[in-house]
């Protein structure tokens, strides 16, 4: 505890405020809305006086219905104020339920109260009405439901009063431990996030079961307080680029106010018609640019981007969801424009821009021919098979535009360069973070199947303006733009393609990431693995696959979620020594008790690549031995490590399990692949 308290003084974390209906005094409608029984019997067995005495006691009584009573809370509230008056026996089995909920959750709430303040925190509890509570409050406590009902619309009681909140202090909001009693706990935590607009970093879930576990409560609260800074410069950032947003489209809207009918007439004379570029796409891409220009000025965008240039990272929390952050969208989305823009042309008379990515159209399937009569043969018809266009590109390639833009306008080029590129499904495997030869690394063309081009600098083509009008716009086209690439990227292939000097340079891709599942556990006396059975880990992890702080070398980490990592922990304290094998006992001994297994877990562990089932050791940030890791292991029943190499660090023993391929090819473009003349 006084370390906690300690972790908690250096974050500037002091107040603590718990919210929970249970703390209200009165019950209201709402939380009787599930005892319909209840009531039924209620009304039903009263006597005469006591009917005459809650008409004195709730005057109306008399003129409502028993349907609009139960919806009151001012006749709840006088019953419950009278309860020991008015029919008592009725009173107490209206009540029976809500009390027992109340009672056990008081008890949960009490231990609670008690932890914080012995950490040095000064706690508040609230009820329902919490939202000014929130304003001076460094972490709260809140009910998932805060209605002793639990129904499921009860959730947004909760969502909406803490999102006005935090409204209120966006750039430092409070940490927030979600509780309750429910088992939906687990499967409203992001929706409750998304809700309130928190940060992950910020945010954890809280079993109320699991206040009574000792040290719980403790390691939860510290591990946020430990990043709370952290977390408020990103918090600073993400508020600054919403306001700056705001502020750079009003100044830019503003701009473009200004202009009228004979400014745009002079634009068209005096530049687009040299230029044979359009208008309406020409003033899309200014007022992007003049919309960055505005962004880039913001000085609290910058300030606050400065502080995150500081960022200490070597420590940083496990996630609270596995595989829940898709780094790869924030990399399609930087390489292509929105597929919405390939319907503004780039210049005039050129069905193509620079960038744009075009793929033989698949093939529709042809009708089956309906069958001749019978006793007629069906009458021969000749039909002339017109020869395929591009043989050579198949359904598993795509060609880039690589000519300059400005020659594309007004068709003063007599060919257009292209680029030709095959097409991969993006797998776990296909995965690779460095910056070498020319590809893209994710292509997403609307299917739901992500891929990568691998570009062939040797697969060039040119073509005539009247042939790309026959293979786009003709009746039956064989081609479609499916993607138009931003111009650095353009220009990043474009380059490669004509010389490999005064390239300019790309952003790296960030890691990719896949959801595994994982298993966990000890290696028992007859060296066979003994599984520690712990549920949280249904939740999976996820691989991230990048590589190594010099550039060099592929690498892949593997992260739990934080339950997880708690749970695993807390597995290994419970496993009796005498059960484990004689060659584990002292490695597991060391990680019995400890903090430094849940902080090598947290950190995440370096695993081997897919294709490598080989148990490897992995180590703390001071490279003490955990543990051995291994992914796709199979018959684990079957399994036994290796005396010498694999036992002596066998602590812990993780399995993790890759799951299918992130997407398969769609069937139609299969068969394309197989019907289209020249395909492979």
């Amino acid at each position: 505890m006084a370390e906690l308290a300690e972790i908690l003084a250096s974050a500037n974390i002091t107040k603590a405020l718990i919210v929970d209906d249970a703390i209200d005094e009165v019950p209201r409608a709402d939380d009787l809305s599930i005892d319909g029984q209840q009531w039924t019997h209620f009304f039903d067995d009263l006597q005469p006086a006591d009917q005459d005495a809650l008409n004195v006691a709730f005057p109306g009584y008399t003129d409502l219905a028993a349907e609009d009573l139960q919806q009151s809370d001012g006749f709840v509230s006088c019953l419950w104020a009278n309860k020991g008056q008015i029919a008592p026996a009725l009173c107490q089995a209206l009540f029976t339920r809500y009390v027992a909920d109340m009672q056990a959750d008081i008890d949960h709430l009490n231990v609670l109260r008690d932890l914080l303040e012995a950490a040095g925190l000064t706690c508040n509890a609230v009820g329902r009405d919490f939202v000014a509570a929130v304003a001076d409050a460094d972490i709260v406590f809140m009910d998932l439901y805060l209605c002793s009902a639990q129904r499921p619309d009860d959730i947004k009681v909760s969502i909406d009063g803490l999102a006005s909140a935090i409204s209120e202090r966006r750039t430092k909001p409070p940490l927030v431990i979600l509780m309750s009693r429910s088992t939906r706990l687990e499967d409203k935590r992001s929706d409750f996030r998304e809700g309130t607009k928190l940060f992950e970093s910020t945010f954890r879930i809280l079993v109320k079961a699991d206040i009574q576990v000792d040290g719980v409560v403790q390691r939860t609260v510290g591990r946020l307080a430990t990043h709370y800074q952290k977390s408020l410069k990103l918090s600073e950032f993400v508020c600054a680029w919403e306001d700056g947003l705001d502020a750079a489209r009003n100044n830019t809207t503003k701009l473009i106010r200004k202009l009228g009918l004979s400014d745009l007439a002079q634009i068209q004379h005096l530049l687009l018609s040299a230029e044979g570029e359009p208008m309406g796409s020409y003033l899309v891409d200014v007022f992007d640019k003049v919309l960055q220009h505005e962004i880039e000025a913001n000085t609290s965008i910058i300030d606050t981007a400065l502080a995150l240039n500081s960022l200490d990272t070597s420590k940083f929390p496990a996630p609270l969801v596995a595989g829940e952050n898709d780094l790869l969208e924030f990399v399609e989305h930087s390489l292509f424009h929105n597929r919405a823009r390939l319907k503004l042309p780039g210049a005039i008379g050129s069905s193509v821009s620079f960038g744009d990515v075009l793929r033989r159209k698949l093939p529709t399937p042809t009708p089956v021919a309906e069958a001749a009569p019978a006793g007629l043969a069906a009458p021969a018809v000749a039909v002339a098979e017109k020869p395929p266009i591009l043989p050579e590109i198949q359904s598993n390639m795509v060609m880039a535009v690589l000519s300059p833009a400005c020659d594309l306008q007004r068709n003063q080029l007599k060919r257009v360069l292209f680029l030709v590129g095959e097409l991969h499904v993006l797998k776990t495997e296909a995965w690779s973070a460095k910056n070498s030869g020319a590809k893209t690394p994710v292509f997403d063309m609307g299917d739901g199947v992500r891929r990568f081009i691998q570009w062939n600098l040797k697969h060039i083509l040119t073509l005539t303006h009247d042939e790309l009008n026959e293979f786009l716009f003709s009746e039956q086209p064989a081609f479609e733009r499916v993607g138009r690439l931003r111009d650095m990227h353009a220009l990043e292939i474009q380059q490669k393609l004509l010389s490999s000097m005064g390239r300019v340079g790309l952003a790296a891709p960030m890691p990719a990431t896949h959801a595994v599942r994982i298993q966990a556990f000890t290696v028992d006396t007859d060296n066979k693995l003994r599984n520690l059975n712990i549920a949280s880990l249904a939740d999976g992890g996820v691989c991230f696959i990048g590589r190594t702080s010099d550039g060099q070398d592929h690498l892949e980490k593997l992260l739990l979620t934080e339950r997880g990592c708690e749970d695993i922990c807390r597995a290994i304290d419970q496993v009796d020594l005498n059960t484990v094998h004689e060659k584990a006992r002292d490695i597991l001994k060391s990680i019995q008790k400890s903090t430094v297994l849940y902080e090598t877990l947290e950190q995440g562990i370096v695993v081997g690549k897919i294709t490598n089932q080989s148990f490897q050791e992995f180590k703390s940030d001071k490279d003490v031995t955990q543990g051995v890791v291994a992914r796709n292991k199979k018959q684990i029943e079957a399994i036994t490590l290796d005396k010498k190499r694999e036992l002596p660090f066998a602590g812990l023993v993780l399995i993790a399990h890759d799951g299918p391929d992130d997407a398969a090819v769609p069937a139609n473009e299969q068969a394309a692949q197989e019907g289209i003349p020249g395909a492979t």
